[in-house]
């Protein structure tokens, strides 16, 4: 009997990139996130998520309660467990991309800004995903409302006239917001903040997705996507600032523009 011979090389097919096989290490790094922030200002600011805790006695505890209201509903409207809703909530892209804008804002922002994902109830309540916190002005100069598309789309589009009617009602308010003092974290509510929406296709996702596992340096990658971000905003500013009536609105829209040219700086450097 002859042996057999293989003659050429059998091609594999590309192994498919899924976003939630890098669930692990974007929580890894919100973990990392949470402990820098917190350290360099001695306070519980920041949870395991990198997201901002809720304190505030009586009213936290309430909010608490609405919140596992709110999501006992949608499991239920999805016909899940309220563990089941969690879990499949935890893998799920946009929350992935969530972390992932996350993890690149603080690594290319860090030096001037905390870059916070919003509180549960703000979030569920106000639609604000993440806070830039400005460290030397101590301003919360604006929220965003992240958006994933789908192939070829980065699902801008569909935040256009939320993010309009939001702008014509005076702005967003964060109940579980902060300022910096002298140095120093204090919670407070806020209101009239300017929210603009930072969208990702899923091939950006992916791109940045790989670049933040092979390596903590900011990539070309990383900057080309929040280059591209931070051009939609500066478009976001300039419509708004012309349709807003609201002063205290305009007065944090302007708060905004300063610190959009400064992040402009720190992201082209």
């Amino acid at each position: 009997m002859s042996e057999l011979k293989i003659i050429g090389r059998i091609e594999l097919p590309e192994k498919k990139i899924r976003p939630e096989d890098f669930r692990e290490l974007l929580e890894a790094k919100m973990l990392d996130i949470q402990a820098e922030v917190n350290k360099e200002f001695s306070c519980n600011f920041l949870n395991n998520k990198a997201g901002i805790v809720m304190t505030g006695g009586t009213k936290s505890e309430t909010d608490q309660k609405s919140i596992a209201e709110i999501e006992q509903r949608w499991a239920q409207e999805q016909h899940k467990t309220l563990a089941e809703w969690r879990w499949s909530k935890d893998k799920n892209p946009t929350t992935i991309a969530e972390m992932a804008v996350t993890l690149v804002f603080h690594k290319l922002l860090s030096k001037r800004f905390i870059v916070a994902r919003a509180s549960t109830l703000d979030d569920y309540k106000h639609g604000v995903d993440h806070v830039l916190i400005d460290k030397e002005t101590g301003a919360a100069v604006c929220g965003f409302d992240e958006v994933l598309g789908f192939q070829g789309d980065d699902g801008g589009d569909k935040k256009n006239e939320k993010i309009k009617k939001t702008i014509l009602e005076g702005g967003t308010s964060l109940e579980y917001g902060a300022t910096i003092i002298e140095g120093k974290i204090e919670r407070q509510e806020l209101k009239n903040i300017p929210t603009f929406f930072l969208s990702l296709s899923k091939e950006e996702l992916t791109k940045l997705l790989v670049d933040l596992k092979a390596t903590q340096l900011v990539t070309a990658n990383e900057k080309e996507i929040v280059l591209k971000m931070l051009t939609s905003l500066n478009e976001q500013y300039e419509k708004a600032k012309i349709i807003a009536v609201n002063k205290f609105l305009l007065e944090n829209l302007e708060k905004f523009s300063h610190s959009l040219e400064i992040i402009k700086g720190q992201v082209s450097n």
